[in-house]
């Protein structure tokens, strides 16, 4: 049983708990000519729904009216999000933190990080590796990208098979790291 509570342009629908996902949708189509048109926002309470009953809720109010906005209650993480594209879409992840040692961050594709990479870090991605920040910890590229930091000064990097480290613990500035004739140079930027 649904049960509609408005004020102005926010709507809720309220669904008793014994409402099914499919009980919900024929009662919206019920009420059909009453969200004919309408320009407002839409919660719901009384049932739970998942993130793709949602997106099904959402499409089934856009057909009545394209004005709809409906508050969802749930989203994807960000691996479920980059893991959802197929796989010959190229995809960028973006971190904005500092890493810390122990800490493994991994791309499908290109990855971004805004701060520093410390010591005991790990950044692994397909595609090129970006740190606006300091690059102390390792970089690993699993195809022919290259690895850019703003201040260069890894541990390890790595590129498809050819890996490189920094004893000395040498700070080169902005660079970008990148494979010739089966090593890894540096170049300054």
């Amino acid at each position: 049983m649904l049960t509609i509570k408005g004020l102005g342009k926010k709507i809720k629908l309220c669904f008793t708990s014994d409402t099914t996902f499919a009980d919900a949708l024929s009662d919206i189509g019920k009420e059909r000519k009453l969200f004919h048109g309408a320009d407002c926002n839409i919660s719901y309470s009384g049932i739970e729904l998942s993130y793709d009953e949602e997106m099904l809720l959402e499409k089934s109010l856009k057909e009545i009216s394209e004005k709809i906005v409906l508050e969802k209650k749930k989203c994807l993480s960000k691996q479920q999000i980059e893991y959802s594209f197929s796989s010959e879409e190229r995809i960028l992840r973006v971190v904005e933190r500092n890493l810390r040692s122990g800490e493994v961050i991994e791309s499908r594709g290109d990855l971004v990080v805004y701060g520093d990479v410390n010591p005991g870090a790990l950044l692994r991605a397909e595609g090129n590796i970006t740190v606006i920040g300091a690059l102390r910890g390792a970089a690993h590229v699993t195809g022919s990208g290259k690895v850019y930091a703003t201040y260069m000064s890894p541990s390890q990097i790595k590129i498809g098979k050819v890996c490189s480290y920094n004893k000395k613990g040498e700070n080169v500035g902005s660079a970008v790291a990148m494979t010739e004739n089966g090593e890894i140079i540096l170049e300054c930027l």
